[in-house]
């Protein structure tokens, strides 16, 4: 083999290689996000109570409380006069014509929608490899799918800071039946980003269901 062959055969193997080494997984992806918004890993150990404000279109506002924390897996939400405490799987306060079941699911709702993206790495949980990229609001976004027992979750990662800007979850994915939630602005507490404002979305339809807006943090 010529010298100019090897030299241009060799530069096809690094560019290659190069293509590869550029070209992230999903679980890498997911690691930086993390690194992002919890770069000291400040929530497993979170403790904090925070107030905010549901607003729907046919409606009027909400305003919950939610202390939550992890250290003792405590869980406690105060909402229209309405109070529902649970810790680990022993709940205490059950409002009238609730279950203690009711109340888990509750705890698990927020406490999954406010410890994104790291309840990804919850055991048990499954991320797709394969990962796609699109435009999300503006962004040029990766997208993570995680499909779950009863509906199929895409995170949308921006690809130049790995910051979260949304995500998306199917009922049904043939007919793309779900919702669509966009992340706004960004509060911290300590080093932990976390977002400001969660608009809500039904798709395929586009049926606006509402924004949550992160008011207070103590």
């Amino acid at each position: 083999m010529s010298y100019k062959k090897l030299i241009l055969l060799s530069a096809l193997v690094s560019s290659g290689i190069c293509a590869l080494a550029q070209k992230m997984n999903a679980t890498a992806i997911l690691e930086r996000s993390i690194q992002y918004h919890d770069p000291k890993g400040q929530w497993s150990s979170f403790n904090h109570e925070m107030e905010f404000v549901s607003e729907r279109p046919n409606g009027p506002d909400r305003v919950s409380k939610v202390v939550i924390d992890n250290n003792r897996g405590y869980f406690h939400l105060e909402e229209n006069g309405n109070n529902m405490t649970v810790t680990l799987d022993d709940c205490a306060d059950i409002p009238e014509g609730k279950t203690c079941e009711d109340v888990k699911r509750t705890r698990n709702y927020y406490v999954y929608l406010w410890g994104l993206p790291m309840k990804l790495k919850d055991e048990g949980t499954v991320i797709d490899p394969a990962v796609k990229e699109e435009e999300f609001e503006g962004s040029d976004c990766y997208v993570i799918r995680v499909p779950y027992d009863e509906d199929i979750w895409f995170f949308y990662i921006d690809k130049n800071t790995y910051a979260m800007k949304g995500y998306m979850f199917y009922k049904d994915e043939p007919t793309k039946k779900g919702e669509v939630i966009y992340l706004e602005g960004e509060e911290r507490i300590g080093d932990l980003r976390i977002p400001k404002t969660r608009k809500w979305v039904t798709t395929p339809d586009g049926r606006f269901l509402g924004t949550d807006i992160l008011m207070l943090f103590y």
